[in-house]
């Protein structure tokens, strides 16, 4: 893949939009905004990651992460994983082109559109069609589809009795991952998934479909520039619409100025929370609301233990680190159980232990004081004895939106301390363990909630704090994505300057959220595409030459 490898020195002042920001919402942004014929730069804070590059050992791993948030500032500052530590929650997430999308389970599943408007979205954007044409969109360029032969994984087979059990079909959701080889949607050539359960610590098989092998090289195949390890500082207004200052990563000193009449904030619900609240107290006019609506969509991570039979749930890593003759895992997460009910949405998907979290089990058990078991994982190793009759349990569901996001010496912080308390969560919580008690596992809560282990609950989906509105009075974004300019009347915004990823749900969505971002971005260049008369030419990719994944 021939991204733009020029620092950001080389950049020009002349560009029709900046992006900020590579996950699904910027991605779609840069493509979209490239094929009305716009002259596109896209900055990203990471470094390019391709197959073959990602950590395979618990060393690199540890090497790969950084820390923010209340924590200190610890890790190299493009860290291909992140933790930002806040009050009673804490983020996961990734810096990298490609943002969220090269560490995900990838599941593609479209929310009840009844929960969003139960839930407060603005009505506009359920019910004008386009946030329907985006989902197609995005399905379709993203190139989901459901895991083949699901029988075969022995923790797939679980799921299925668990489901049973409930007297629920078990669902195969569409999966970002590709199962046959073969060039996708933007003319890159793809492996085969090799069901190493790796996904979430990067896929060095090149089966992943992320934005940087879709939307980006879309993007760059219709003229965008992408510009890696460039981190977007600060935005400011200027004569000429928006101002950024962009620090050079790779050279520490080294800062460039860049004005643009579009500015698409998409650097992460976290990352662009932090833009607009530094532009604020630099006295850029913003909702009251900004840090506010703060959702977790309702994460949470439970463990089904001592099961009758293996379910082989550890990632083996791509190549292999596992003994020979150790079972497929399979996608880190490909079958899901929907025990949704009138209160709200819930999902129960299985999960895969990554071999970080596997070794940490047996001190757990001593933290527990369960020695027994945790000298049996440390004689028989993680991908046997207690580890291998262990399901990790990737729980979705909802939340009050009740965290609130607050600037910390220059840096975005969450806040909330009730969130393990709150009636909504605990609920969740004895469901899934009765499920689990049902098919006679043992039920065990999130680990890291351990007070040993900080005490946090680590999720992976945080969204708004920049929530849609329908007026600055409720909202910071109003539902064309572009964001409210309080001072100039309630309905007004900022020209030019558009939100376009989690930051603006105002939500949890009840669903892993990639889809619902890449669908809202998509409805927002639709909208903008109108406002500059400008068609969005979907004709075909100018594909020059088939591209390697690897490359």
């Amino acid at each position: 893949m021939n991204f733009d490898a020029r620092k950001v020195e080389q950049s020009t002042s002349g560009y029709d939009a900046v992006v900020v920001g590579s996950g699904y919402g910027g991605s779609v942004a840069a493509s979209r905004l490239s094929r009305m014929g716009l002259r596109v730069a896209v900055f990203e804070r990471g470094r390019h990651w391709r197959p073959g590059d990602f950590p395979t050992t618990t060393s690199a791993k540890l090497r790969a992460c950084r820390l923010t948030g209340h924590a200190p500032d610890l890790g190299h500052p493009t860290g291909l994983y992140y933790l930002s530590i806040g009050k009673g929650l804490t983020v996961f997430g990734a810096s990298g082109l490609g943002g969220g999308s090269l560490i995900n389970a990838g599941i593609a599943l479209r929310p009840d559109m009844a929960w969003l408007r139960k839930s407060g979205w603005p009505p506009d954007v359920i019910d004008d069609g386009l946030l329907n044409e985006g989902f197609a969109r995005a399905e379709t360029m993203l190139g989901v589809a459901p895991v083949p032969e699901p029988g075969r994984f022995a923790k797939l087979e679980w799921m299925s009795k668990t489901a049973k059990s409930c007297e629920k079909p078990l669902q195969f959701p569409a999966m970002t991952i590709t199962h046959k080889p073969g060039l996708n949607s933007a003319g890159v050539l793809q492996y085969a998934c090799q069901h190493c359960g790796d996904c979430w610590s990067g896929c060095n098989v090149g089966a992943k479909n992320t934005t940087g092998v879709t939307y980006l090289m879309d993007a760059t195949d219709h003229g965008a520039s992408v510009f890696c390890e460039s981190h977007v500082q600060s935005i400011a207004k200027c004569d000429a619409g928006w101002r950024i200052e962009v620090k050079d990563m790779s050279q520490q000193a080294r800062v460039r100025i860049i004005a643009t009449p579009i500015l698409v904030l998409a650097a992460g619900t976290l990352g662009t929370n932090e833009l607009l609240l530094k532009a604020q107290a630099c006295g850029l006019p913003l909702s009251s609301k900004l840090g506010t609506r703060f959702s977790a969509n309702g994460d949470d991570l439970m463990l089904a233990m001592q099961l009758a039979t293996p379910v082989n749930a550890v990632a083996t890593g791509f190549p292999s680190r596992a003994p020979r003759g150790t079972p497929l895992v399979g996608p880190h997460s490909a079958a899901a159980i929907n025990l949704s009910d009138n209160d709200g949405p819930l999902w129960v998907h299985d999960g895969t232990m990554l071999t970080l979290m596997a070794r940490l089990a047996p001190l757990k058990n001593m933290l527990q004081l369960d020695f027994r078991r945790a000298l049996r994982e440390l004689r028989h190793g993680i991908y046997a004895a207690d580890l291998s009759r262990t399901q990790l349990l990737y729980v979705v569901a909802y939340d009050n939106a009740g965290g609130q996001l607050r600037l910390k010496n220059d840096r975005v912080c969450v806040d909330w301390s009730d969130y393990s308390d709150a009636p909504e969560r605990l609920k969740t919580e004895q469901r899934v363990k009765a499920v689990i008690e049902r098919v006679s596992g043992k039920f065990g809560a999130n680990p890291f909630a351990m007070t040993a282990f900080g005490g946090n609950r680590i999720i992976a989906h945080p969204l708004g704090g920049a929530a849609m509105g329908e007026t600055s009075m409720d909202g910071v974004v109003a539902p064309d994505g572009q964001v409210f300019d309080p001072s100039s009347g309630p309905t007004a915004v900022h020209k030019g300057l558009y939100v376009c990823d989690g930051a603006a749900i105002p939500s949890s969505v009840g669903v892993s959220p990639l889809l619902t971002i890449s669908a809202l971005a998509e409805r927002a260049m639709v909208l903008l595409s109108r406002k500059l008369n400008r068609k969005i030419d979907m004709g075909a990719t100018p594909m020059r030459w088939p591209r390697d994944a690897l490359a």
